[in-house]
């Protein structure tokens, strides 16, 4: 019997666990796979993300949660949402406050995991500098990635080669800012469980509780407020501990690891590629002449432009406005929420907006992304997280809590992630029940109504149950699963 595609993706995360060869078996679409769970692994930033047949949606949301675990290593919890009556619970907040407030620093970070029986191993050490806009990361085998503000490039040594990455926009994610991370994790409860040495440093030890999830740790310098630690819950039975061992502010000592010198660089017999990383222009009109159309243009001017062969990103600094000719279908990503724009629909995605408007793909990115974006659709529609269409469910349907937050904990872990997506959900639901009268399970069209983000509503084109209601029950983002609470016959 073959197996399902969650039984082959714990195949292929235990055997890169065990640094063996994945089963890949001339499938594509586990090749694919395979290539995002080593770019997880190797903490390298992404580079412009591939097509991949299949449905898009899913496909582009198990691309962007694996390069997000990735990131979210270092200090997916650096700010959260005190529990009630935490006597201490002001250390996170204290941290925000001076994250917010650095303009440079340079640390080192190491990684080490640790498997069920209690073994630690090294992984890997992560070298950093950030610099106003300016930010490095160096791995421990020498891959050096840079993004100066003007040249974004990766080098490595081994291969004597240089990939000149997007400057912004798509595929140019993947730094370890650590003001993008703080300013992502006013999301989940904490408490603070006492004061331990990390590093040689006092640190508070702060315990994080994700809604539905298995709780981790993360530890504060006492007297810088700084994240010294991160340490993940047992997932897969392999746990993953992140350390600086070092870490100063400050004006960095050596600004020239943020000099891009393409001779020096083929002197020293490096192979530039250098594709398309795009380049920042002066005006509108010249983005045009670059990426063959006019860009859609909000009443606030970006801090600058930046053009491609083929799209257009306008650069306000943490937010991002792209724009691409539209192609093809506009298919949302799986688990979106749906509001509104210029006519059409609109994809609520994490912190980002993206919708089709005269001809154009257009998303923004970023914390301003609502405001930029009502500057260029008039009739910008965010999804109504009021409404719950499920109370007019004719049917409702019991739902154990319990095992709700057990299959959470399980996509958590790498496994099941279809229940990411309330139209696979519904399928499922609906093929296993099967009322009487329907037939029995059996070729049946689904088609998501409605989705704010906490409710979707799931229509089915045959049998007798003619819509599934649906909700994030113990987590209400992108990475909580969803459950049936009701459907109505047909």
């Amino acid at each position: 019997m073959k197996a399902s595609a969650e039984e082959e993706l714990d195949r292929l995360i235990e055997a890169m666990n065990e640094e063996k060869s994945p089963p890949l078996g001339g499938d594509p679409d586990l090749a694919e796979m395979a290539a995002v769970v080593r770019a997880v692994r190797s903490l390298r930033p992404q580079a412009e993300p591939r097509h991949v047949p299949g449905r898009p949606g899913l496909r582009r949301f198990l691309t962007r949660l694996g390069i997000g675990l990735a990131a979210a290593c270092l200090a997916a919890a650096l700010i959260a949402v005190p529990w009630p009556g935490s006597p201490r619970a002001d250390v996170v907040q204290a941290m925000e406050r001076v994250v917010s407030k650095l303009t440079s620093y340079h640390g080192a970070l190491e990684m080490r995991t640790t498997n069920a029986g209690g073994q630690t191993v090294f992984t890997r050490r992560v070298e950093l500098w950030s610099d106003g806009r300016k930010q490095a990361f160096r791995l421990d085998d020498g891959t050096l990635t840079v993004n100066n503000g003007d040249v974004h490039w990766q080098a490595r040594p081994e291969d004597r080669l240089v990939v000149l990455l997007p400057l912004v926009g798509p595929g140019a994610d993947g730094s370890f800012d650590l003001k993008d991370e703080a300013g992502r994790a006013l999301e989940y409860p904490h408490k603070s469980v006492g004061v331990e040495t990390v590093a040689g440093r006092e640190a508070s030890h702060i315990v994080i509780e994700p809604p539905g999830g298995q709780a981790y740790d993360l530890w504060i310098d006492v007297q810088t407020k700084l994240p010294l630690r991160l340490r993940t819950a047992m997932q897969n039975a392999i746990q993953t501990t992140y350390t600086f061992v070092s870490f100063e502010t400050g004006e960095i000592a050596d600004p020239s690891v943020f000099v891009y010198d393409r001779t020096a660089l083929e002197k020293q017999g490096y192979q530039v590629v250098d594709g398309d990383p795009g380049r920042v222009v002066a005006t509108p009109r010249e983005a045009a002449a670059v990426a063959g159309f006019n860009p859609l243009l909000p009443a606030e001017g970006p801090e600058r432009i930046v053009a491609f062969k083929d799209r257009i990103v306008l650069d306000y600094g943490q937010t991002t406005i792209t724009e691409s000719k539209a192609a093809g279908a506009f298919d949302l990503v799986a688990n979106s929420a749906t509001g509104k724009a210029a006519g059409g629909p609109l994809e609520v995605w994490f912190d980002r907006l993206r919708w089709r408007q005269d001809g154009l793909e257009i998303a923004v990115k970023g914390p301003r992304r609502a405001e930029l974006a009502a500057q260029v659709t008039a009739d910008l529609a965010l999804p109504d997280v009021g409404a719950d269409p499920a109370e007019q469910a004719e049917v409702k349907v019991p739902v154990d809590l319990m095992m709700v937050k057990a299959q959470q904990q399980q996509v958590d872990g790498g496994h099941s992630p279809w229940w990411l997506d309330p139209m696979q959900v519904a399928a499922a639901f609906v093929d296993q029940t099967a009322p009487a009268g329907s037939g029995g399970p059996g070729p049946r069209t689904f088609r998501v109504n409605s989705n704010n983000g906490l409710v979707a509503v799931v229509e089915v084109g045959e049998g007798s149950v003619e819509r599934v209601y649906l909700k994030r029950l113990v987590r209400q983002d992108e990475t909580g699963i969803w459950s049936v609470v009701g459907y109505d016959k047909r």
